[in-house]
């Protein structure tokens, strides 16, 4: 799903169901606007609504849920009314069916991760919105069109503001851990916060407490390595196909990551036939894909090596992006022709 009626989600996974009174302690430091009743969802009777942005309508909706969290997200025929909930993006907007088992298949900052999941029996959904929160709370009825993301919309403030309300919450003695479902990120309390401290005193932000980077294993000798969750700040997702002979996941990763930096902080956008120097000390050629290779479905910046390896036909498919490449000529259509990225 896209920003829509919501623009960020994130979730803390409990041991055991919180009331809604235990939230509002945790949370004495926002400011509480008021509380939503829903009169559909037994699992999560209320909703606490806190002031964020209130120049724009904006607020952060934070509901204890009574359940596990619901990884399938829900079925057309046998379970309408959670599919319903998904498509409308009341798990958060980029979240998608199977992200917590992802996620903790995948935990690679916290390797504790895949252990404790399948010990939540609660969670807490946080959602920031810029309708929701204004119509229900305020009782407005305005048949003018509300625009669901503001004219000044800031994707960063909102992941900071959010995340401090994870923090609040993860105080709690029911939580678990913080799951971010867009970004496939898996943290314990501490994790999370040595994340967000170094992210603070290297005045970075804390991509790697918002955002996951997987590895694939697509046949013999290629993997694919691929972040999830730049959506959340509004940028494509990087993926990175290899020869696993060839370099060290380790190398990859850090250009992944750095990678996304660029194009969080450059005015410079990456775009198809650029290439940057990776790993290897080579060259790095970016495809721009409108599919992933991977779950979540999205579109990314498909990085490979400009070292004389033809990929296999399957890692170069790319949805309708610009015209597929094949193996015959992926080290020569580009190469003359590319701007040089420096990250």
């Amino acid at each position: 799903m896209a920003k829509g009626l919501f623009t960020q989600g994130m979730c803390v996974l409990l041991r055991e169901p919180v009331s809604i009174g235990e939230l509002e302690e945790r949370l004495a430091a926002f400011e509480l606007v008021g509380r939503h009743e829903s009169i559909e969802d037994d699992d999560a009777p209320e909703t606490l609504v806190l002031k964020y942005r209130e120049d724009v309508g904006g607020h952060l909706l934070v509901t204890p849920c009574r359940s596990p969290w619901p990884d399938d997200m829900g079925d057309p025929d046998e379970s309408p009314e959670r599919f319903v909930a998904w498509s409308l993006g009341q798990f958060g907007p980029l979240a998608f069916p199977g992200c917590l088992q992802r996620a903790s298949e995948q935990s690679w900052g916290w390797e504790g991760g895949a252990d404790v999941v399948p010990l939540h029996t609660a969670h807490i959904r946080l959602l920031i919105s810029y309708v929701l929160g204004m119509e229900e709370v305020d009782g407005e009825d305005d048949d003018e069109d509300i625009p669901l993301v503001p004219d000044e919309y800031d994707a960063m403030g909102e992941m900071q503001f959010i995340t401090r309300a994870v923090t609040a919450l993860l105080e709690l003695p029911q939580a678990i851990c913080y799951f971010n479902p867009g970004g496939e990120v898996l943290r314990d309390q501490t994790g999370l916060r040595q994340g967000l401290n170094y992210a603070w005193n290297h005045e970075l932000p804390a991509l790697d407490m918002w955002t996951n980077v997987r590895i694939f294993k697509a046949d013999e000798e290629w993997s694919l390595m691929d972040t999830v969750g730049n959506g959340q700040l509004d940028l494509p997702d990087m993926e990175a196909i290899y020869r696993a002979d060839q370099f060290e996941p380790a190398d990859v990763e850090r250009f992944l990551r750095n990678a996304s930096l660029y194009m969080l902080t450059s005015e410079e956008e990456v775009e198809e036939g650029d290439t940057a120097d990776g790993p290897g000390e080579i060259s790095w050629l970016a495809m721009e894909c409108a599919e992933a290779l991977s779950d979540p479905p999205r579109p990314t910046i498909r990085w490979a090596p400009q070292n004389g390896t033809d990929p296999p036909a399957e890692l170069l498919v790319r949805g309708d992006a610009p015209e597929e490449m094949d193996e015959d000529d992926f080290d020569e259509d580009f190469l003359d022709e590319d701007d040089d990225v420096d990250f």
